[in-house]
Formats: C-alpha cells, structure tokens, sequence
C-alpha cells in the first residue's frame, strides 16, 4: 500500500464503510438544526437509522424492479 499510488483494496467492505459515513451525515445534520443539542445522540441515532432503512428499501426495489421485471 502508497498512498495515492495503490489504494488499499476495499472493494468487499464498501457496504460497511457507509454505516459510519451514515453516522457521521446524521451527526453532522442534527447539530446544525437543533437549537437544543441535548437530544442530539438521540435524534442522530434515530436519522441514522433512518437512512439505512430507506437505503435498503431503495436497494431491494430497485433489485426486484431489474431481476424480477
């Protein structure tokens, strides 16, 4: 591994790596809405999961719309 020259090969683990970008996005979007940031592990947590159910839900239509139609 070099950086910049030979990127580490992560093509397996792509779909793990978008549980803490998800994380990160919801975190990140929480803090600048709230005016009161006490529930902000909470309501993160909750957007978080959010997003990764829709996700799969996008993701199974999509695979029964190409595989099934």
């Amino acid at each position: 591994f070099r950086p910049f020259l030979g990127p580490l090969r992560l093509d397996s683990l792509w779909l793990v790596l978008v549980i803490p970008l998800v994380i990160g996005i919801a975190v990140t979007y929480k803090t600048i809405k709230l005016a009161d940031l006490a529930n902000l592990h909470r309501e993160a947590a909750y957007l978080a999961i959010q997003i990764i159910v829709f996700m799969a839900l996008a993701a199974i239509t999509l695979w029964m719309l190409t595989e099934l139609l």
